[in-house]
């Protein structure tokens, strides 16, 4: 599994932290390590698993599995 992160400087210039993985050709949002999206300066912590948005108590359910 090859997860790679993405950082995007927003308008606000705060930067947003993206991890992803590549899943037949297709990017799709992921981390089994904590949030795939991060903005510190915004609080922003979004948990997905394989493109799925989800909330922290089920992520980490699942993260385990992943």
């Amino acid at each position: 599994m090859n997860i790679k992160e993405y950082i995007r400087e927003e308008e606000d210039g705060s930067r947003t932290t993206t991890s992803a993985i590549e899943m037949g050709g297709t990017l799709k949002t992921h981390s089994n390590k904590g949030p795939a999206i991060v903005n510190k300066e915004q609080k922003i912590k979004e948990y997905y698993l394989y493109g799925v948005k989800l909330s922290k108590e089920v992520w980490e359910k699942k993260k385990k599995l992943s």
